[in-house]
């Protein structure tokens, strides 16, 4: 069945849905508009620049063609003079005096004519242009006493003309003088400016989408990455980073590479308790229903037996009291549950009552307890220490629970003729050199495998060479709970067939 990701890519056109185009189109896009604004004004700015340079050439001319007019004008008529002067005008091309532009112009038409449009004299230049005089004719005159004004003429798009129209009076006779020259100069220079704009705008703007491409690309990349671990992550494949770290870790993609490995991390370790939990939850289930299982089957019995024939007061009396100690067996099993899930719900804390308790006495009354059971078996007890109070805050009741559980285990797993050793005493912890009150219980007996070591605290758990003795597996995982609620630790030394050590720690009553 395909993947989400394999039927989008296939649909026409997907790619333009993608971040990496629409960021490269998008900033693409602004980037064009800006080139091509500027590069409009940039023309526009040329154009006028032009446009000012050739009307700045026009009037230079015009003081030209007009200076006969100072002059005497009655020799040969009213016009006599400034009409020669118009007939045999030659353009100055950029050599005219008090004239710095850039442009020169191989031709400059001028046409003399009265207010009412009636030619009066052309410039030789005109007069050998028949198809551009009409075009001049055409434009239309100020008004007498108007302004000069510039425009374009000309018969067709090719042979266009910048013109100055500019009233003059001569004898105090209002004239006007027509004085145009030819466009296509500066045509070309605004044509080659375009096409330069262009090119250059579409040269920036392929650098910057092809550069932006591969930036985003670049950017994205270590994204689509993720994308694909992520694809395949599994849960085996938890247990180190996602990805390895980016050479710029203070940049997005590092903070986010980084994020994600630690995520993964804590996913690697949370499915790692689960599947610990899980495995404990099975092993609980199965150790508890054999627990439980063992005194039911042989109070079963024994009723079952019982029940078989009649029998005497004495047989009653024994049959009951041995199902009276499997009740007991279970009814521990069932109050050790409770314990145990209690703890698991933090309410120890919550209802123990607390007060100032010296170990050294309650490790005497602890030893006083099993000196019956330890003598049974051939096992000594001794109790060593500080000679002075070992005091701490804490639930007398649980501290008792706790140091039982942990003789009760020395001593059933000593052999006859071994030493089991309890002791209460006061030491400086190592981190922070603050007081800490020590129950050590020592025994010489099977001792604990080190590949069983991590799982003595847990639940229901027994080695395999403790499975034959009495017991459910529990005392130390109810220990663990009650030096937790006490704010303790354990430490555990042991060797197989060479006996165990285990102290608890527990934070000192301050005085």
């Amino acid at each position: 069945m395909p993947s989400p990701n394999s039927s989008q890519s296939s649909r026409p056109f997907a790619w333009t849905r993608s971040l990496r185009f629409r960021l490269t189109a998008w900033y693409g896009g602004a980037l064009i508009f800006i080139l091509t604004s500027a590069a409009i004004c940039v023309y526009i700015g040329a154009k006028e620049a032009l446009l000012a340079e050739t009307d700045a050439f026009l009037a230079m001319e015009v003081k030209r063609a007009t200076a006969p007019t100072k002059g005497d004008q009655e020799a040969e008529g009213p016009y006599g003079e400034l009409s020669e002067a118009v007939s045999s005008f030659q353009g100055s091309g950029r050599t005219g005096e008090g004239f710095e532009g850039l442009l020169q112009f191989d031709s400059v038409y001028v046409r003399l004519a009265s207010p009412q449009n009636e030619t009066i004299a052309l410039s030789p230049s005109l007069a050998g242009q028949p198809q551009l005089a009409p075009s001049l004719e055409h434009v239309k005159l100020p008004s007498p006493g108007g302004a000069a004004r510039y425009t374009f003429a000309g018969p067709n798009e090719e042979s266009r003309m910048r013109v100055l129209i500019a009233p003059i009076r001569v004898s105090e006779r209002p004239l006007v003088l027509v004085i145009a020259v030819p466009w296509d100069h500066d045509s070309d220079a605004l044509a080659k400016i375009s096409v330069f704009l262009i090119a250059a705008v579409l040269a920036m703007a392929a650098v910057a989408v092809l550069g932006g491409w591969a930036l985003v690309g670049g950017v994205l990349r270590p994204i689509q990455r993720i994308a694909t671990e992520a694809e395949q992550l599994e849960v085996d494949n938890l247990s180190g980073p996602l990805l390895p770290a980016p050479a710029e870790t203070d940049s997005e993609v590092g903070h986010l590479v980084a994020t994600l490995n630690r995520m993964t991390l804590r996913l690697h370790r949370a499915f790692e308790a689960k599947q610990r939990f899980a495995e404990t939850q099975q092993r609980f289930a199965a150790d508890a229903s054999h627990e439980l299982r063992t005194p039911l089957t042989v109070l079963r019995g024994e009723m079952e037996l019982a029940l078989a024939r009649p029998r005497s007061n004495e047989e009653y009396i024994a049959t009951l009291d041995s199902a009276l100690e499997e009740i007991q067996q279970m009814t521990h099993i069932v109050e050790s549950l409770s314990f145990l899930a209690q703890s698991g719900a933090g309410q120890i804390q919550n209802n123990a009552t607390l007060e100032a308790i010296d170990l050294r006495q309650l490790c005497e009354s602890t030893a006083a307890h099993f000196e019956r059971e330890a003598e049974d078996k051939g096992v000594t007890l001794s109790l060593t220490g500080a000679d002075h109070p070992v005091r701490v805050l804490g639930d007398l009741t649980q501290l008792r629970q706790l140091a039982r559980n942990l003789v009760d285990n020395a001593v059933k797993y000593s052999r006859s003729g071994d030493l089991v050793t309890i002791a209460a005493f006061v030491e400086n912890s190592p981190e922070n050199n603050a007081p800490e009150c020590v129950i050590a219980v020592c025994d010489m007996g099977i001792g604990i495998a080190p590949e069983d070591l991590p799982h003595i605290f847990e639940r229901f758990w027994r080695a395999d060479s403790a499975r034959s003795a009495p017991g459910s597996g529990l005392g130390l995982a109810i220990c663990a709970r009650i030096a937790e609620a006490h704010g303790g630790r354990f430490t555990v030394q042991s060797e197989p067939n060479a006996g165990t050590e285990i102290r608890v720690y527990l934070p000192a009553l301050k005085s």
